[in-house]
């Protein structure tokens, strides 16, 4: 039987703002009718990890993958599945 398709689906996600890693091949996978949360002290990754996934941030390793698309290629898409609610909003 097949699996379905994950609906977060992170592999070997990096990110460095300047010279400091926030975060360092991160992996992780959500099936549907999953919930899932991130946890860590401040400085961890999880607002940067967050970023990436909605297209905000552009990892510099490895992939990401929502609903089974790139949020670099299929942005639209995504975001039109989503919603997400930032710790500051101006």
């Amino acid at each position: 039987m097949n699996e379905p398709t994950p609906v977060i689906e992170v592999a070997g996600l990096s990110y460095a703002y300047s010279r400091a890693e926030a975060v360092h091949d991160f992996r992780l996978t959500v099936r549907a009718g999953r919930c899932y949360g991130l946890f860590g002290r401040n400085g961890a990754g999880k607002t940067t990890t967050m970023k990436c996934l909605l297209n905000l941030l552009r990892p510099r390793g490895g992939s990401v993958r929502v609903f089974g698309l790139d949020p670099a290629k299929h942005e639209v898409e995504v975001k039109r599945r989503l919603a997400y609610v930032p710790d500051y909003v101006a």
